[in-house]
């Protein structure tokens, strides 16, 4: 039987997700400027810390999502992905 998250749970869950979005903004940009300005910004240096922030991106995921439902994924990544679109709005 999957359980569904409680609501003060459910609110942390999305909360970290949205944070680790953009944890994984502020983690590139400084990785980006402290080991390559003036380069590509695809450069080793910050493709390394956006591989190391996805990876804590699912590791918080899988210990979080061990017991629930499938549907829970995708709002861990929407709230990823839309906190990482709202950073880089107004990046811009």
């Amino acid at each position: 039987m999957v359980m569904s998250m409680k609501s003060k749970k459910h609110s942390f869950f999305i909360l970290m997700n949205a944070s680790l979005g953009l944890l994984t903004c502020f983690v590139y940009l400084y990785t980006w400027v402290a080991f390559a300005f003036m380069e590509s910004m695809w450069s080793l240096e910050p493709l390394l810390s956006l591989v190391a922030s996805l990876a804590l991106f699912i590791l918080w995921n899988v210990y979080m999502l061990k017991r629930e439902s499938r549907r829970y994924w995708a709002q861990a990544i929407f709230s990823y992905l839309a906190s990482i679109a709202v950073f880089a709005y107004f990046l811009t």
